[in-house]
């Protein structure tokens, strides 16, 4: 394709030959007399029309270089509000995470609608998410990793050979050392996407699946009219409506006020109201802990299966930003799981293995329990040691579902291999680099458009020293310090590009299985590679700082992936990506500092049992470095469904959330599908036979969306903020015990 001659905006001057690309669009014939004649502007109707053309993006580009300097956009007491929030989300998006298995990135929701009520420009919008996106995305690593190491030191049910694999002496120490790693790795990943921003958002922009609803509510954010403010405002108390009563419902569900005896005492309760319901009604066998149990009898279909409802605000929600489709395929992984592999395994007589003394035992007969007095291990769905056959099957099965939840996801990667050979070859061939070799970064006169590209090897140098010195201050040897932060800066650049490509592609981020490489390229680095030139360390050091890495490298990549959206909006609505780096690095420092804290509550809750928490990728990280330490696995379960992994990714694209699905029970699942299935046929009954009946336009079919997007964030949050408050009750008086 030839040049586009610029007029107006870049007269006589040619905007440069048009690379071919898979992601590029073609323009309208509209588009392209608006772009040749410099008349284009942002959220413009025509721009809309013209996304991922290039094009637009290389023009919009060079339109913000000039012109983003006279938009007020910048404002600090609202980039602090926005961070303030995203803080608050941080430790929501753990609890969410621990739950559920999954992070929603729902800060940005209540920032626009914000921004919307108190009619910020799109611009300033923009930064205000960004900035928030920053402070609650950071907690990545500590939702996934991080818990795995108190799950090590000190869950009974995960010994190998009566013995625990790290030593509980080292969890205090460790807690600095993670945070501050985990801020300085999060602001150099921010760096390397300042690399990636130029490549796939502007000259060869990535599709960026969803990020159109984004860019017409910052359009929906120029109106100034009463009727908008009016719904904003709405929206937002139905928000707050929907997170009280969520809450209460939470209440009522978790908060622990009765004793064993059922009398009401505070410091000793560990029965909530409606559990306390359940046992004067005589009905403790049906419910139990938030659980409808149907099959509680485990002498009849109860020993093949396990059939509960979870009555868990959390998952409808969820489920209805996920709509019936992908809803469905997720539970799909959970109907294998209950429905098949389950009683298939019960019915077989699959060998059950238990680590803690290197045993097998008949998964239907329960021989495992004969002789132990049970009381000593934590009790409910996700014990070490099972209470009936299809719990005990339920353990085997979720090593499978780990095995899946991998191979999909190596699957995906692999599979983008074609596309990421001409990585390094972007990254060389930037143009439109000036005289002085800034690269367009700054404008004479005016200042900063892009962040000083110097800055990122600043910071890869700063990240260098700065980690592998507090690695060092934390005890770990002076060696293995050094080649950590060089494995880091590394692996966050090769692995971040991965991770901005595939959400750019999908809107899905591989944290986990890039997460799982990492976790395995540092133990084969610290357990076999460096004891080959003398550098050996203890085993429970070995595998503390593989998962300490992993999780500052988790902190990292989340950084340059989940920002793909904020800059991509920036890019249309007029934002220079100097304001955006500059809103996006504060908001790690503090998001860094609550997750660090609020991950050392949830993971001594979980580890003694005192929080019923799934935390699927936490417990598939204790499993995989049990299974590659001390060989406490079954590696024919997790060949298996790493191959079941491999065909789900290949046929429908979704091997890892098929896994994940594989994973968790049956009864949180059911209220996901129902959110899913609520959405779609509540947009296909309701909302456009209403809006082709009323002749509403598309900024009043986006608001009353929007609006049930508050109902499901307010689910979220509601039970995400209460179940937090619970944690912190219940733990806080072990923390004396343990450190």
């Amino acid at each position: 394709m030839g040049s586009i001659q610029g007029g107006g905006l870049f007269p006589g001057v040619a905007m440069g030959r048009v690379r071919r690309s898979t992601y590029r669009q073609p323009m309208t014939p509209s588009g392209i007399e608006k772009i040749e004649k410099g008349t284009m502007n942002w959220l413009d109707p025509e721009m809309f029309v013209n996304f991922n053309t290039g094009s637009l993006e290389q023009y919009l580009d060079e339109k913000n270089r000039r012109d983003s300097f006279k938009v007020p956009a910048w404002s600090w007491w609202k980039v602090l509000v926005s961070i303030a929030i995203g803080v608050l989300f941080a430790i929501v998006n753990q609890y969410v995470g621990l739950r559920v298995g999954m992070v929603i990135a729902g800060s940005w929701y209540m920032v626009y609608l914000l921004g919307m009520w108190l009619k910020w420009n799109p611009p300033t919008l923009n930064i205000a998410a960004t900035a928030s996106n920053g402070a609650a995305m950071i907690c990545t690593g500590f939702v996934f990793t991080f818990p795995a190491i108190y799950i090590l030191a000190l869950d009974p049910a995960e010994k190998v050979g009566g013995e625990f694999l790290i030593d509980s002496t080292v969890l205090m120490p460790i807690i600095p050392i993670v945070i501050t790693a985990t801020m300085i790795s999060g602001i150099l990943g921010v760096m390397y996407f300042i690399i990636f921003r130029r490549i796939w958002l502007v000259e060869d922009p990535l599709p960026t699946p969803g990020f159109e609803a984004t860019v017409k509510l910052l359009d929906l954010s120029r109106a100034t009219s009463a009727e908008a403010t009016g719904q904003a405002k709405s929206s937002m108390r139905q928000a707050m409506i929907w997170i009280g009563s969520t809450a209460l419902f939470t209440f009522f569900r978790d908060f622990p006020l009765f004793n064993s005896s059922g009398t009401f005492s505070i410091l000793e309760a560990r029965m909530s109201i409606m559990d306390w319901f359940a046992v004067k009604l005589n009905i403790s066998r049906f419910y139990q802990g938030g659980d409808i149990i149907f099959t509680a009898d485990s002498s009849g279909l109860g020993k093949y299966t396990f059939l509960s409802l979870t009555l868990i605000p959390i998952q409808f929600g969820i489920g209805w930003f996920m709509k019936a489709k992908t809803a469905f395929l997720i539970f799909l992984g959970t109907a294998f799981t209950w429905w098949l592999a389950i009683p298939i395994a019960v019915i077989t007589h699959a060998p059950y293995y238990w680590a803690n003394s290197g045993e097998f035992f008949d998964v239907a007969h329960m021989a495992l329990f004969e002789g132990l007095d049970l009381t000593a291990f934590r009790g409910g769905l996700y014990d070490g040691i099972p209470t009936s056959p299809a719990l005990a099957a339920y353990s085997i099965v979720r090593v499978m579902a780990i095995g899946t939840i991998l191979g999909g996801g190596m699957t995906a990667l692999v599979r983008m291999l074609p596309v990421f050979k001409t990585v390094f070859k972007d990254l060389f061939a930037l143009k439109g680099a000036d005289d002085d070799g800034s690269k367009g970064s700054y404008v004479k006169g005016k200042g900063w458009y892009e962040w000083p590209s110097p800055h990122i090897v600043m910071v890869m140098i700063i990240t260098l020293v700065v980690v592998s010195i507090t690695f060092m201050i934390g005890g770990f040897p002076i060696p293995q310090s050094i080649i950590f932060s060089v494995m880091l800066v590394l692996l966050t650049f090769l692995l971040g590009a991965i991770a901005v490509k595939v959400m750019g592609e999908t809107g899905t981020e591989p944290v986990s299985a890039t997460s799982f490489l990492v976790l395995l390229f540092l133990i084969i680095t610290f357990n076999g590679i460096l004891p080959l030139i003398g550098l050996r360390m203890p085993q429970s050091t070995v595998i503390v700082m593989s998962l300490i890495g992993t999780t500052v490298f988790a902190g990292a990549i989340s950084m340059s992936g989940d920002v793909v959206l904020n800059f991509k909006n920036g890019l249309y609505c007029g934002n220079r990506p100097h304001d955006l780096v500059k809103a996006l690095t504060p908001g790690i420092i503090p998001g860094a500092i609550i997750s660090g804290i609020a991950a050392v509550i949830f993971s001594i809750g979980l580890a003694n049992g005192t929080l019923p928490l799934a935390a699927p990728q936490a417990y598939a990280f204790t499993i995989f470095v049990k299974g590659i330490i001390a060989q406490a696995i079954q590696w024919k379960l997790f060949i298996a469904g790493f191959a079941i992994g491999v065909f789900l990714e290949l046929l429908i694209g979704m091997g890892t959330a098929f896994g994940l699905g594989m994973y968790l029970p049956i009864g949180i699942q059911i209220p996901m599908l129902a959110g899913g299935v609520a959405r779609s046929v509540w947009e296909k009954k309701y909302l456009e036979p209403k809006a082709r009946r009323l002749g509403w336009t598309e900024n009043m079919k986006t608001m009353k969306i929007l609006g049930t997007y508050m109902m499901a964030t307010g689910m979220i949050v509601g039970e995400a903020v209460l179940g937090t408050v619970v944690a912190i009750w219940l733990v806080l008086p072990l923390l004396g015990t343990i450190f």
